[in-house]
């Protein structure tokens, strides 16, 4: 008798959840969502690779000329990031020398897609 009486107290009210993508909620300033990697900057030290908990940056052969402060530079290899094993940590943001990996506030794209080489 109970669950009937919820049921109809129920159909009256306001719903609880947000229709998407109807409405879109506020992201917060902090939000650490989709992954850019600029090829420009990047020297291929392999740091965020080293630091990453989850394993998921992995360096793949790449020769690039690379100009970092006014040297040119050859870089060997240019980070791949497989997107479905990334837990959002920021650690490869923190510790690249040269900000070539950010974590922007837009949300991942779903799909069959899931390795970021440059962006």
């Amino acid at each position: 008798m109970s669950l009937l009486i919820e049921l109809i107290r129920n159909l009256f009210r306001k719903p609880v959840t947000f229709l998407l993508p109807a409405e879109n909620l506020p992201v917060p300033e902090c939000f650490r969502g989709r992954i850019r990697i600029s090829d420009e900057k990047c020297i291929g030290c392999s740091r965020c690779a080293k630091v990453c908990p989850a394993q998921c940056i992995t360096m793949v052969p790449d020769q690039k000329e690379i100009e970092v402060k006014g040297k040119m530079i050859t870089r060997k290899s240019r980070p791949r990031v497989n997107v479905l094993q990334c837990i959002r940590c920021g650690l490869c943001e923190d510790i690249c020398p040269t900000d070539a990996i950010h974590l922007t506030r837009e949300l991942s794209p779903s799909g069959p897609e899931c390795e970021i080489e440059e962006g």
